[in-house]
């Protein structure tokens, strides 16, 4: 069961990480984040965990000028760089795609959804309750621009615990595609652990932006994915393609 890294073009943030500075034009990094989505090639089919981001998103008029994003997060990527047209290169249509988990609502994790409306699109029940209609636009979600007539699947976590989890949900129902709980980024935010025949990993999204920084933000589950050699996958680690390449033993080098 092999997973590929796919980035969906890259994010720019500002300089001044706090405070009000940071909303005022310019000011923007020098430095780059790609905008990951992760591949899972499971026996019964495609999963993908999120969607990346739209070319879209880095013309003007796709965020609201009140938005945040609009001030704070600058995308780069033009239409070949999408999730969908990445997948053709692998040779995978998006008709392929049997199961698409998102972690979260935000536009970079939403916004290449619309080729796979074929898919059993899965996101929590409290994420999907919180990013719609108007309350979810002022909390930073873009609904205006969900796929016309995708309907997802509204997860309640009540599978068994899982380590640390206190409960989870078993997407293909072998043990190998396993959503868990992990709010913190947004409250109904959402990790995959999957467990492929030679390792296990666990798709973060955002939940810490690389994977040395889940010591600092979750350091109970850091500890348990070193324990239990998980190699960890973040949503802007510009070293998952490295981290899913490593042939060293997996639970040494990627939770810092």
């Amino acid at each position: 069961m092999r997973v590929t890294c796919i980035s969906t073009g890259v994010v720019r943030t500002k300089r001044t990480r706090r405070g009000l500075r940071r909303y005022a034009p310019g000011g923007w990094s020098d430095a780059t984040l790609p905008v990951n989505s992760f591949v899972i090639e499971h026996p019964a089919g495609i999963c993908l965990f999120d969607a990346g981001q739209t070319a879209r998103a880095a013309t003007p008029g796709h965020h609201p000028r009140w938005h945040p994003f609009h001030h704070l997060s600058r995308f780069e990527l033009e239409q070949k760089d999408e999730l969908a047209p990445q997948l053709r290169d692998m040779g995978i249509e998006p008709a392929e795609v049997r199961w698409l988990v998102l972690s979260h609502l935000h536009t970079d994790h939403v916004g290449g959804l619309g080729p796979f409306a074929g898919a059993d699109v899965l996101v929590t029940r409290t994420e999907w309750g919180r990013a719609s209609g108007l309350a979810g636009r002022v909390r930073g979600y873009l609904p205006q621009h969900w796929p016309r007539g995708l309907e997802p699947r509204l997860v309640d976590f009540g599978g068994l615990p899982v380590g640390p989890f206190p409960a989870s949900l078993d997407v293909a129902g072998d043990g190998r595609l396993v959503l868990l709980p992990t709010p913190g980024h947004t409250p109904g935010h959402a990790s995959l652990m999957v467990r492929a025949d030679d390792r296990t990993y666990l798709c973060l999204g955002d939940l810490a932006h690389t994977a040395s920084e889940l010591s600092r933000v979750e350091p109970a589950l850091a500890d348990f994915c070193r324990r239990k050699r998980i190699v960890v996958l973040a949503a802007h680690d510009a070293r998952a393609p490295e981290l899913l390449r490593a042939r060293s033993p997996v639970g040494e080098a990627q939770v810092e």
